[in-house]
């Protein structure tokens, strides 16, 4: 438990000190949109804290590959690399939406990239359902199931971004109840307590509250799309990772 406290730490620390350089950069070089009709703010605010959670989450996955206590997270690689390919693409797609408004089939055709890179080159799917019973699905079945849960759930939390903290907070209670679940199920099923979804789910909840203190109302910075839609990648990630863990 206690590398996770220290992830959940540094990936809060992280996210805090990069949301506040960022908030000043893009205060400083005017990087932020105009006000829209729909906006409830009144004043000119930054889009960009994404990348400071996006930063921090990376930051702390590539740490642990030097931790023996995650060496089954890195037991096969190309997982955490095409998690990270993934969330990359997302966040660049993100940022530049947030700062040109892109048109919804690129940001959508996106997604369903960033999906099939974590389903196809991460070998992260959804294999069985629990459908009258234990159900294993074909493997194309598996596939394209697992690219449409990924991108609903990106958009699923990208939709309810429309209040200071409110993302944030939804996803750090979502994440911070998936980790002790998560953490519970391997204590009881597997033969370790550590597992790509926890460690996930540990440093989204970081992520989350050290951005809180610039995304409270009156908010001084916003998560935007790339916020957004990292966190639904990473969590509908950790809870396809759980099944594979036990």
């Amino acid at each position: 438990m206690k590398q996770y406290v220290f992830t959940f730490l540094l990936t809060a620390t992280v996210t805090l000190v990069l949301s506040w350089a960022i908030w000043q950069l893009s205060m400083r070089y005017k990087l932020y949109p105009g006000i829209r009709e729909r906006d409830v703010h009144t004043t000119p605010t930054p889009r960009l804290g994404g990348i400071a959670m996006f930063l921090a989450v990376m930051a702390v996955l590539a740490v642990s590959k030097a931790n023996d206590f995650f060496a089954s997270v890195w037991a096969e690689p190309q997982t955490v690399y095409a998690i990270m390919a993934a969330s990359l693409l997302i966040v660049l797609v993100g940022v530049a939406d947030d700062l040109w408004d892109l048109d919804w089939m690129i940001k959508l055709g996106a997604q369903f990239l960033a999906a099939g890179i974590i389903a196809g080159w991460g070998q992260l799917q959804i294999f069985s359902l629990p459908i009258g019973g234990l159900t294993v699905v074909s493997g194309w079945v598996s596939f394209t199931l697992t690219v449409f849960a990924i991108v609903i759930v990106m958009n699923a939390v990208n939709f309810i971004d429309g209040l200071d903290g409110l993302v944030a907070g939804v996803c750090l209670i979502a994440n911070g109840v998936f980790f002790v679940y998560s953490y519970l199920l391997l204590r009881e099923f597997a033969t370790s307590n550590f597992s790509l979804a926890t460690i996930i789910a540990a440093a989204l909840a970081g992520a989350c509250v050290g951005f809180l203190p610039m995304n409270w109302s009156p908010a001084k910075l916003f998560m935007g799309d790339a916020g957004a839609l990292l966190l639904g990648l990473l969590m509908a990630t950790s809870a396809i990772a759980i099944t594979g863990a036990l």
